[in-house]
C-alpha cells in the first residue's frame, strides 16, 4: 500500500487523477480510506492510503509526471457579479500574485471585480484612507484582470500594492493624489486623469512621461529613484514648454539629470522663439518665464540640487 499527502487546493478528484490517471480511481481511494466520502473536503497535509502500482491510465500519469503537473483544482465557490456603476478602470496583474492591496479615499462608491471567483466588493469612500486587502481564490494561466466600476471623486489612490503591469482608464477619473511606487508599466491611461495635483512614481520603471503633459494642475511629481532614461525626461520637459497653456507651477524630483546644460537656449533668427534642444534648457526656460512663476515658483530637484527661480 502507498501513502499520499494532499497538497493545497486538491480535492478527491485531483488525487485520483494524479495517482491513477483517471477519476475512476476514486473507488480505490474510498475502499482504502473508510472515513473518506465524495463530500469530504481534503486538508493540506492529510494522508491518504492507496493501492500502490494500481494505474488506470498510464499515459495521463506519465504526461503529468513528465511536465510536473499536479492536479489541484480545489473547491470553488463561484458568485454571479452585477455592477450598478459605469466601468472606470481595468488593471492587468501577474498571474503569480497571490494577494494584493490598495488604498483609496474620497467621495462616492467603488465596485470591484477582483478577477477571481469571489463576490464583487463594494466600497463607500470616505475622507479617511481605506486599505483594501484581497487574496485570490483561484488561479489564472496568463494575466489576471481586475475591474473597477466607480462613480466617485478620489482624494487619494495608492495602487502600489497591486503592482499592475498595465492600467487602462475607460473614462475620466478624478484623482487628486495618485501613488504608484516600484512598478513597471506604461502611463498611457493617465492621459484622462482629472484634478490631479500630486503623482508619486518613485522607484518605478518608466519608458514615457508624455501622458502626464496634460495633467496641467500637477503641483508635485516625485520620480525619485525611478528607472528612467534622461532622454525620456527631455521629451517630457520640452513638451511641457511647448504646450504650457494654463498650467500650475510644479515641484519635480528627478532621479537623473536631463541631457544638456542649464543655460538659456538659442533663439530662432526668424521667429525669435527659443530652439530648445535638451531637457536642462527646457528647465531654464520654465524658471525664467516670469508669467509661469507668478503664482508660485517652479522647482526641480536633481541630485539633491534645487533649481528654482533666482
Amino acid at each position: 500500500m502507498g501513502n499520499y499527502r494532499v497538497i493545497t487546493g486538491q480535492n478527491i478528484y485531483d488525487v485520483a487523477l494524479h495517482l491513477y490517471g483517471s477519476i475512476e480511481g476514486i473507488v480505490d481511494l474510498l475502499i482504502n480510506n473508510p472515513d473518506l466520502s465524495l463530500e469530504t473536503e481534503l486538508r493540506t497535509g492529510q494522508e491518504l492510503t492507496y493501492t500502490d502500482g494500481f494505474i488506470i491510465n498510464a499515459d495521463v500519469v506519465a504526461y503529468n509526471g513528465m511536465h510536473g503537473i499536479v492536479p489541484s483544482n480545489g473547491e470553488r465557490h463561484v458568485y454571479p457579479k452585477h455592477f450598478t456603476l459605469p466601468q472606470a478602470a481595468v488593471f492587468s496583474l501577474s498571474a503569480a500574485l497571490v494577494s494584493v492591496q490598495c488604498e483609496v479615499s474620497g467621495t462616492g462608491t467603488l465596485e470591484i471585480d477582483w478577477g477571481d471567483d469571489s463576490a464583487a466588493e463594494t466600497v463607500i469612500l470616505g475622507h479617511i484612507p481605506y486599505t483594501l486587502h484581497h487574496t485570490f481564490d483561484s488561479r489564472v494561466r496568463h494575466k489576471r484582470r481586475i475591474r473597477w466600476f466607480a462613480d466617485a471623486s478620489f482624494r487619494h489612490i495608492d495602487w502600489s500594492g497591486m503592482n499592475p503591469s498595465s492600467v487602462i482608464l475607460l473614462r475620466e477619473l478624478h484623482v487628486e493624489e495618485l501613488t504608484l511606487r516600484d512598478c513597471a508599466l506604461a502611463l498611457d491611461g493617465f492621459r484622462i486623469l482629472s484634478g490631479t495635483y500630486r503623482i508619486d512614481l518613485s522607484g518605478s520603471m518608466i519608458s514615457d512621461l508624455l501622458p502626464l503633459v496634460e495633467c496641467r494642475g500637477l503641483m508635485e511629481l516625485d520620480l525619485s529613484e525611478a528607472r528612467i532614461r534622461p532622454t525620456v525626461l527631455d521629451e517630457y520637459l520640452m513638451a511641457v514648454v511647448e504646450r504650457y497653456g494654463n498650467r500650475r507651477n510644479c515641484r519635480m524630483t528627478l532621479p537623473v539629470s536631463p541631457t544638456g546644460t542649464y543655460r538659456e537656449p538659442d533663439r530662432d533668427e526668424t521667429t525669435g522663439r527659443y530652439r530648445i534642444i535638451s531637457g536642462m534648457e527646457a528647465i531654464w526656460v520654465i524658471l525664467h518665464e516670469e508669467s509661469w512663476n507668478e503664482g508660485g515658483a517652479w522647482e526641480f530637484i536633481i541630485d539633491n540640487k534645487t533649481y528654482t527661480v533666482e
